[in-house]
């Protein structure tokens, strides 16, 4: 069985270890372990290597997008490169994670290559969405809720607090209630149009 090991630590940091042959680790640091199964099983056995970024890539939203290159090599083989393209202060940031590599070139090399990539992919962006909380950690969340207090399913991520609280005030015109969440400090605030 392919699994991802995201270990959890303090600040965000995404990681890759392939020295198993059977497994890759995440490590997105916050407060504990998670396995996560490649539905599709072990790594696939034309693989010669896979070689990880020997630094954490620190992940500090859910909103980056995995990146990837599956291609021919330039002498032999066929390899897939894939990294992390997220924002930092308004700057595209690039991260390495890692690259497996097989010395077959044949079609069906390729097929399995990119049933990687799929697996990978799929389960990488699976994992995130159940786990939105552990990569969020910049911005303001503000949050309208109806007169049952059952938050909408739709918000806003300011960038900072003078910004959620000018859009808390715009929400409170129109809706009972809204949150107002630190995504740093996790701390939530309730706020009400009868004050």
């Amino acid at each position: 069985m392919l699994v991802f090991t995201v270990s959890i630590v303090t600040n965000n940091s995404l990681e890759i270890d392939y020295s198993q042959g059977h497994y890759i680790k995440i490590s997105a640091i916050m407060h504990g372990t998670h396995f996560l199964p490649f539905t599709k099983g072990r790594l696939p056995d034309i693989l010669d290597y896979g070689l990880a970024t020997r630094s954490p890539v620190p992940i500090k939203t859910y909103e980056f997008d995995l990146v990837n290159k599956l291609a021919k090599g330039g002498s032999e083989g066929i390899y897939l490169d894939l990294w992390i393209e997220y924002y930092v202060n308004g700057n595209k940031e690039k991260r390495r994670l890692g690259t497996f590599k097989t010395l077959h070139e044949d079609n069906d090399a390729m097929h399995v290559m990119a049933g990687l990539l799929a697996d990978f992919t799929i389960e990488g962006h699976a994992y995130v969405s159940e786990h939105l909380d552990d990569f969020t950690w910049e911005g303001v969340d503000v949050h309208a809720l109806d007169e049952n207090g059952k938050r909408y399913s739709w918000g806003y991520t300011c960038c900072d607090m003078e910004a959620a609280l000018q859009k808390k005030d715009e929400l409170l015109k129109k809706y009972p209630q809204v949150a107002v969440r630190d995504n740093m400090t996790r701390k939530e605030r309730m706020f009400s149009q009868d004050g």
